[in-house]
């Protein structure tokens, strides 16, 4: 610019000013005596409130610019402003011309601006708007619900293992009964909450990054006026944030995708198993006791025909072992709890009577008739002698006795012997003797309760009729007239006078019934009829049905029933029952997803409040009207005025710039007034950790916290330390160029 008059003062040698003091003509014609700034000199926008630098800025170390106090009076004077925003009639002063420098506050970090456009500004922060789910309270709720639902999840999977999960009422595992929706729907209704209120911050932070991008300054349009992020679907928008170097929206969007597997696991947190559970001590009634049972049934017969009859079904049937029995074990019944569900078992401490067949083979002696009519048979064992004799009536026969033996007076004590003969393919015999016995134990047994069958039985010690349980009776047991010898169940002297004809008929019945069941066994096995002779397997069909008959008479015989009050036993209820647990990989899962978006969340909100903070909006953006208020009467809404199609609009909009008043949120287009005087782009990259290494903190609505406050006012919101540098902090001035002449 050309000077009309001479320099008040000629340039300084060592440090040559870079303005004129010639007095020039100003942009109205006026000629005015104050100096104006070279070309190429650009105004530094002005920091209301404290300076927080030097007097003079490092290009003028012993001058300082002059400026207008209040940058809306400048605003709304007639000083024409130049082409960089900067009033055109600012001068120079030299040190002995400078006026009186403004009165700095005393503490400057507590310093409140008094003056009226810090009161508006502070007006302004007041009735900022930030949507609710940016707010404070909210998000650092969800943080500590989705932080405390990931640890009571861990707690309660601990506590359903260690529990073996939790009872349940009805039938949860069957679609069609109302308990399954009951304990199914909650979880999943609380996954449907998070993952909306989570879409809802992420829906937020999307609607208000066109306006971020625009404070932040020099902002294109496909960034700003053109940017919608809400409309594209959330397995892609990642890609557009990426090519916008939004990497907020980029995260927040990944978190959302994250935060849609919410729901199938919260619907696989809950799973039932069948779980083997012991219930708490009972006491039932036993129902007998140790005691020789000589009743009706044991007098005419009934008992053993019965228990022959059983022994032969259950070798040629297989038939399950019957209640209370199991092996050569008899124990005491007692009663089943009622109110147990039927597939458990009952655990407790009894009497067993064991009985033992002690049969083995032996040898036979066969000598065949001198006619060829038939055989004679014999055996000799331990002092006990046998003789048969068979004829050609028939091809097999077979029968049950027993022998002789010396010393033995009594002979339902005495040993049997179970025989066998056949003249296919060649005269063979086969005998096994027998030497009934018991003994009787304190046992430890788990019996089914669905069928009252004995599973298990444990020895615990002998039986003593001083010491041991149920042993009122046990002395004609244990003594006269048994003395521990078990009856054979084939001989029954004691019923042979009884007049009853039908007694002796079921005394052959029984004499029957086993050795024929141990025949048709053996001719229905592998081996047949014949290997079973050759392999001699008569001896092991024969321990069979002989052991599971003395079992039986033992139930009959040896236990006595209550003649009066019964005894009470204490029972355990082991059972199977269905009970909730929570599902190992689906609560590890979940709660490792939640806590990563607590985390992030916490370090999105925290991020996203650092890039708005010079955001001011008043109203909510969106509708048609906020637009309006935001783009009316700018000269971006004047270049769109018209525009129908948006390819018209995209060209109109190509290669330009936009900002926006941080005071008036009025959209700035590149080469509009005041364009230079909204937010610096030299600020808008900062890393959000630059903020913490600074001395300012912000509330929600932008309003300075004291540096007390800090941490302490996470509960009125999370505090974030700024740029000292306000919203219209300048750069440093650069270097003027050398005034024309």
């Amino acid at each position: 610019m050309s000077s009309s008059t001479t320099p008040s003062k000629p340039p300084i040698t060592s440090y040559p000013s870079a303005v004129s003091d010639s007095t020039v003509v100003d942009e109205s014609g006026a000629r005015t005596s104050l100096p104006a700034l070279p070309k190429g000199a650009a105004m530094p926008a002005v920091l209301p409130g404290v300076y927080s630098g030097s007097d003079s800025p490092p290009s003028t170390p012993s001058q300082r610019l002059l400026d207008t106090s209040n940058p809306s009076s400048r605003r709304s004077s007639n000083v024409p402003l130049s082409s960089g925003g900067a009033p055109g009639g600012n001068v120079q002063f030299t040190d002995a011309e400078k006026p009186e420098p403004r009165p700095r506050h005393p503490n400057p970090e507590n310093f409140v601006a008094q003056d009226s456009d810090d009161v508006d500004r502070k007006r302004d922060r007041s009735d900022t708007w930030v949507p609710l789910p940016l707010r404070t309270w909210f998000w650092l709720s969800l943080v500590v619900f989705l932080a405390g639902g990931a640890i009571a999840l861990e707690v309660a999977l601990h506590l359903s293992n260690k529990n073996q999960g939790w009872a349940t009422k009805g039938d949860i595992t069957d679609s069609q009964d109302v308990m399954h929706y009951v304990y199914t729907l909650p979880p999943v209704a609380v996954a449907a909450f998070l993952v909306a209120l989570w879409t809802w911050t992420d829906i937020e932070i999307k609607k208000m990054q066109p306006y971020v991008d625009l404070v932040h300054g020099d902002s294109p349009p496909q960034r700003s006026l053109l940017l919608d992020y809400t409309r594209y679907n959330n397995f892609i928008v990642w890609a557009h944030a990426v090519s916008n170097k939004h990497y907020l929206v980029m995260i927040t969007s990944f978190m959302v995708l994250l935060s849609l597997s919410f729901q199938p696991l919260a619907a696989a947190l809950l799973v039932v198993k069948d779980t083997w559970m012991t219930e708490p001590d009972s006491t039932v009634n036993n129902l007998a006791l140790l005691g020789l049972n000589q009743n009706d049934e044991f007098g005419n017969l009934t008992t053993f025909v019965t228990a022959a009859g059983f022994a032969a079904a259950s070798i040629l049937y297989n038939l399950p072992e019957p209640p209370f029995v199991h092996g050569a074990y008899t124990i005491a019944p007692f009663e089943i709890p009622r109110n147990s569900i039927g597939n458990g078992t009952v655990v407790t401490n009894t009497t067993a009577v064991k009985s033992e067949s002690g049969c083995r083979p032996i040898q036979i002696q066969m000598v065949q008739l001198a006619d060829g009519s038939g055989w004679n048979n014999s055996v000799n064992s331990n002092g006990c002698t046998f003789t048969w004799a068979v004829d050609r009536n028939a091809t097999t026969l077979f029968g049950v006795d027993t022998p002789i033996c010396e010393g033995q007076t009594e002979p339902q004590f005495a040993p049997v012997i179970f025989w066998f003969f056949t003249y296919q393919p060649t005269a063979m015999a086969s005998g096994t003797i027998c030497s009934p016995s018991f003994s009787l134990f304190d046992v430890n047994v788990n019996v089914d309760i669905a069928s009252q069958n004995l599973t298990q039985v444990t020895e615990l010690r002998p039986f003593n009729p001083a010491s041991s349980n149920f042993s009122d009776f046990a002395g004609n047991v244990t003594g006269a007239p048994l003395n521990g010898r078990a009856y054979n169940g084939i001989e029954f002297p004691f019923a042979l006078n009884n007049p009853d004809r039908f007694i002796t008929q079921r005394r052959d019945s029984v004499r029957l019934q086993m050795p024929a069941a141990v025949l048709q066994a053996a001719s229905q096995s592998a081996a047949g009829l014949e290997g079973s002779f050759q392999a001699d397997r008569f001896v092991q069909l024969s321990t069979q049905v002989y052991t599971t008959y003395l079992t039986l008479i033992a139930k009959e015989v040896y236990f006595l029933g209550y003649p009066n009050d019964r005894r009470p036993i204490n029972v355990q209820i082991k059972q199977w029952v269905k009970r909730l647990f929570l599902s190992d990989v689906s609560v590890h899962i979940l709660a490792t997803f939640m806590l990563l978006l607590a985390f992030l969340s916490t370090f999105i909100q925290i991020w996203h409040r650092f890039s708005r903070r010079n955001l001011r909006l008043r109203h909510e953006p969106g509708t048609i009207a906020s637009a309006v208020a935001i783009g009316g009467q700018t000269v971006a809404g004047e270049l769109l005025s018209g525009q129908r199609s948006e390819k018209d609009i995209s060209n109109v909009l190509r290669g330009k710039k936009f900002r926006i008043d941080p005071l008036t949120m009025k959209i700035i287009m590149e080469g509009e007034d005041g364009y230079e005087d909204a937010s610096s782009p030299g600020l808008r990259r900062h890393s959000v950790f630059y903020g913490f290494q600074q001395g300012l903190w912000l509330k929600d609505n932008g309003e300075e916290m004291e540096r007390g406050e800090g941490l302490g006012g996470l509960g009125r919101g999370i505090s974030k330390r700024i740029s000292t540098m306000g919203a219209r902090a300048p750069t440093s001035p650069k270097s003027p160029k050398s005034p024309q002449a």
